[in-house]
C-alpha cells in the first residue's frame, strides 16, 4: 500500500503521533513518503494530524480514498506508558470509522458506582475546536447555564487557566455536562450521569453495552506513541483499510470545515463566557 504522511511545520510533538505509525506501517512493507500537509498525493491511504481542512485531507476526500487522522487520546491519565494518541479512519473522534475490537482486553481504567449525590458540572472547550463541527460553543455554553443555574463551569483551559483541579471537580458532581470534550470518558469512569449534547463525541456506548465494555472498545483506539512503531498494532490499524477505502468510495467520510475567524469566535468567548 501507498501512504503519504502529511506534517505540520517544524519539528514537534503532534508530528510524532503520525510519524510513529508510519514506522510501524513501513516495517510491513507499506510504501511511506512524507509530505506537508499543503501538499496533495496519488497516495491509498493519508495520514495527517488534526482535523484541520488542509490541502492533503480535502485532496483525499476529492480522490474518495481513505484518510486516517491521529489526535489526542481520550485517556488523559493513561500515563504509564508514555503519551497516548488515538486514531481513526474518515473522521475525527467519536465520529471516525474503525473496525471491530479484538475480545481480548487492553488497559482500561477501573471504573467507580455510579453516583447519588453531587452537583452539576459543565465542561467548556476551546470554541474553535474542530470537535466542535462548526457549532455555536458559545451559545450552548450559556444555554446550558440556564438550564443549570446552580451548576458549575469549567472552561477549557487554554481559554481559562487557573481553574484548579479537573479530576476533584468531577469527584464532585453526579452530573457533567459536555458537548464533545473527551473529559466524558473520566466523567464515566468516575460514576457520573452523562449529558452529552454533540454528536461525535468519544462516549458513545454501543447498544446495550455496559461501561466496562465500551472502555474495552475505547481501549483499542488508543496506543503508545512506542506500540505505533510496532508491526502487531500497525497491522490491527491497517486491517481497517479496505473498509475504510469502501467506505470513502462511498462518501461515507467526515467532511473538515474550512478555517474560522478564531480571532472573533475568541473574543466573543471572552466577553460572554469568562466571569
Amino acid at each position: 500500500m501507498h501512504i503519504s504522511v502529511h506534517l505540520r511545520d517544524g519539528p514537534n510533538d503532534t508530528n510524532k503521533r503520525s510519524q510513529c505509525l508510519a514506522i510501524g506501517l513501513q516495517s510491513l512493507d507499506h510504501r511511506i513518503e512524507y509530505r506537508t500537509r499543503a501538499e496533495g498525493s496519488r497516495a491509498d491511504l493519508v495520514i495527517q494530524t488534526g482535523f484541520d481542512a488542509s490541502a492533503a485531507l480535502k485532496d483525499a476526500i476529492d480522490r474518495q480514498v481513505p484518510y486516517l487522522i491521529m489526535e489526542a487520546s481520550p485517556f488523559r491519565s493513561w500515563t504509564d506508558i508514555g503519551k497516548v494518541s488515538s486514531w481513526g479512519y474518515n473522521g475525527l473522534a467519536g465520529g471516525a470509522w474503525r473496525p471491530t475490537v479484538p475480545s481480548e482486553s487492553r488497559y482500561k481504567p477501573v471504573t467507580k458506582p455510579m453516583k447519588t449525590e453531587g452537583g452539576v458540572l459543565i465542561i467548556g472547550q476551546k470554541p474553535t475546536d474542530h470537535s466542535l463541527r462548526g457549532s455555536d460553543h458559545v451559545g450552548w455554553i450559556e444555554e446550558k447555564l440556564r438550564e443549570y443555574p446552580d451548576s458549575v463551569f469549567r472552561g477549557h483551559p487554554l481559554m481559562e487557566p487557573g481553574q484548579g483541579s479537573l479530576d476533584a471537580q468531577i469527584e464532585e458532581a453526579r452530573r457533567v455536562v459536555t458537548y464533545t470534550s473527551t473529559t466524558s470518558v473520566e466523567a464515566a469512569v468516575a460514576g457520573c450521569a452523562l449529558q452529552i449534547d454533540g454528536q461525535g463525541s468519544w462516549w458513545t456506548p454501543e447498544e446495550g453495552e455496559s461501561r466496562e465494555e465500551t472502555l474495552h472498545r475505547l481501549s483499542w483506539y488508543s496506543f503508545a506513541h512506542t506500540e505505533y512503531t510496532g508491526s502487531d498494532t500497525a497491522a490491527w490499524v491497517a486491517s481497517g483499510f479496505e473498509e475504510a477505502q469502501a467506505r470513502a468510495k462511498a462518501g461515507k467520510v467526515e467532511i473538515p470545515r474550512e478555517k474560522v475567524n478564531g480571532q472573533a469566535i475568541t473574543k466573543r468567548y471572552h466577553q460572554r463566557i469568562v466571569r
